[in-house]
């Protein structure tokens, strides 16, 4: 559980980065008008991906469901934030072009 604990802090603080501007973005979307809107995008990404694994850490912090079980809503928890990376990626891959 503590690969939980400090995989969602990495995911949160890097997310907060994102927020402010200060996240690592690949060369081809750098220097555009829109890069700050797609770094905020991304760190709203991964905010989101971190705080729900937060809060499963927090959940089970005190009582070990499993493996299975926590695996499952690991990957549960991180179907939002990943949907929501695809829509960033395709909606500033069509600006670039």
């Amino acid at each position: 559980m503590e690969v939980i604990f400090m995989m969602s802090l990495f995911y949160i603080v890097y997310g907060i980065f994102g927020l402010f501007g200060k996240m690592r973005i690949a060369e081809k979307f750098k220097d555009h008008e829109w890069t700050k809107n797609y770094m905020r995008e991304l760190g709203i990404a991964d905010i989101l991906l971190g705080v729900p694994w937060f809060i499963l850490y927090l959940a089970f912090e005190q009582y070990d469901p499993g493996f299975v079980l926590t695996f499952l809503l690991i990957i549960i928890l991180a179907l939002p934030a990943f949907f929501l990376t695809i829509h960033v990626e395709r909606k500033y891959d069509k600006l670039l072009k």
